[in-house]
Order: C-alpha cells, then sequence, then structure tokens
C-alpha cells in the first residue's frame, strides 16, 4: 500500500513518543492488521532500509544533523517481526531531534536498548532515549484504539498469542504490551530453559525477587501449549516486604526453550477497578 504522511504535522505534536505514535495513525485511513510500517519510513524520509547480517546490533540509523533524510539498517538474522519492532524503534530516533547519535556511526542499537522501558529506572541519556524509542516503536505498531478488544475478557495468554498475530509483532513484544495496558495487576516473565532473562511488570505489580539466570518453578514444557493458570507461592516469586496478594502464573511454552510466563497479582478483600476506568486512564486524553 501506498502511505502519505505530513511529516510537519506529525512533528507539530511536540517529543512526547506517545503523540508522535498516535499523530501518523490519526493520518492514517483505519487499516487492519499489520501496520504498514516499511511504507511509513518511507513516507518520513526514511531513503533506504537494508537488511544484512549484523554482529552484537538489531538496528541502526544513518541520518543527517538536521534529519531531513536517513538510512536504516536492519538485522537480517532476526524474524520479520523483532526487524519490524526494530525499523519502528529507529523511526523515533530520526524524529526526535534532541536524540543523539552514540558514535559517529550513527544510532547503534543492540536487543538490550530494545528491552529497555518506560517503568526502568534509568538514568543516562543513551538508555532514556532508547527507552523512548521502544515506546514510540510499540505505541504505533499496537495502535490503542485497536487494542481494546484483546484487553477484554479473562486474563489469558490467547489474547498476547491473537494479538502478536494480528499486528504482525512478536509474542514477547506483544505480551510487554499487554502488561502494560491491563487493567489487573500483571507481569510477563520471560524464560528460557526455565531460568529468569527479564520481566516486564504492569505499574502497580508487586515488586520480583527472582534475578537473572534463577532457575523457575514453571511446570511441565509442552512446547506450543499454554498451561491454565493455577495458584503459586508468592514468595517464589516476590519480596517479602510487600502487602499480603494471591498470585497465579500461566505459562506459553515457545521453541528453543523460551517461554512466556503471565504472573497475575490479587490484593486481599481489593477487586480494582472496573476495565472501562482503567483504560480510560491508560489512554487518558490521547487515545482516539
Amino acid at each position: 500500500m501506498r502511505v502519505t504522511l505530513d511529516r510537519m504535522a506529525i512533528e507539530d505534536v511536540g517529543l512526547n513518543p506517545q503523540r508522535l505514535a498516535e499523530a501518523i495513525h490519526d493520518q492514517l485511513a483505519k487499516i487492519d492488521g499489520a501496520v504498514p510500517i516499511y511504507e511509513i519510513a518511507a513516507a518520513l524520509d526514511i531513503d533506504e532500509v537494508r537488511e544484512q547480517p549484523l554482529c552484537n546490533l538489531e538496528a541502526a540509523l544513518v541520518t543527517t544533523p538536521e534529519r531531513d533524510r536517513g538510512s536504516i539498517l536492519l538485522n537480517s538474522r532476526s524474524n520479520r517481526q523483532r526487524r519490524r519492532f526494530s525499523l519502528s524503534h529507529e523511526l523515533l530516533h530520526f524524529l526526535n531531534p534532541t536524540h543523539e547519535q552514540i558514535s559517529i556511526d550513527g544510532f547503534r542499537c543492540t536487543r538490550q536498548d530494545m528491552r529497555l522501558s518506560s517503568g526502568d529506572r534509568i538514568a543516562d541519556r543513551h538508555r532514556r532515549q532508547e527507552s523512548e524509542a521502544n515506546s514510540f516503536a510499540i505505541e504505533l505498531l499496537t495502535p490503542r484504539y485497536r487494542l481494546k478488544p484483546f484487553l477484554r475478557g479473562a486474563t489469558d495468554l490467547a489474547h498476547v498469542v491473537a494479538m502478536a498475530k494480528e499486528f504482525d509483532i512478536s509474542r514477547e513484544a506483544a505480551a510487554r504490551r499487554f502488561v502494560e495496558l491491563h487493567p489487573e495487576d500483571l507481569a510477563a516473565v520471560f524464560c528460557k530453559d526455565s531460568r529468569f532473562v527479564y520481566a516486564a511488570c504492569g505499574r502497580d505489580f508487586p515488586r520480583l525477587s527472582i534475578t537473572a539466570g534463577e532457575q523457575c518453578d514453571l511446570g511441565q514444557a509442552v512446547q506450543g501449549t499454554i498451561s491454565s493458570f493455577d495458584e503459586v507461592a508468592p514468595d517464589d516469586w516476590l519480596h517479602a516486604a510487600q502487602p499480603a496478594c494471591e498470585l497465579s502464573a500461566q505459562t506459553l511454552w515457545q521453541a528453543n526453550g523460551r517461554s512466556i510466563t503471565l504472573l497475575r497479582a490479587r490484593q486481599s478483600d481489593d477487586d480494582g477497578p472496573g476495565f472501562d476506568d482503567t483504560f480510560e486512564r491508560f489512554t487518558g486524553g490521547l487515545s482516539r
């Protein structure tokens, strides 16, 4: 599909990643399926998107000081969904004139950079820039006005799988988005061979106690399946010095020993806010 965008109107909304992404969608006709990110990049003055094998990098951006033109390099070793996210990530570096490249070769972004979120405690400029680029990327690839159906009903990793398929993003990115916007207190735990890699937590989720490389009790692995939600011991996952809560877990078993576990915390005698109230709080006045 051909995409035409008024870049000046987009940049007029300011530097907020969510507002920039929504300004782009305001100019697009309402679309179904995957967001046409390659066409969007071209419409925003990215002259070339090239893919080649990279070591220790997921993507790079080369641009002029004026940000009038740019070229983006993506790691061809990564799957299509990760490349789509990486391209969206680099677009924010291109659109935000306050972002500074970290080398004379331009912006060079690693897989670790692509995991930083606004919920992380970030002190240095580079990590803040990467966090903002990630926020923009997921806002652009999964516009909020289309997410409500995935956040309704029973909490289930099946919704994460459906979201990933609908928007052509990785299940990892979908799980992070699901946890970010869902009205319940959730965390997504990412493991390799049942050992903790990292987690993405909703803003009210209790503090996790597990550390990188720690063995997690996830039950019997059956690739391609989703377990039921079962109660788990909070002491196995959470720091002790927190209000008492009930904790349950559900695991999606993926290929190559990878898994996503959804943790759900429920405070005693606290039903929490309803879906509509919470969804409006997240979208505020920014959603369509």
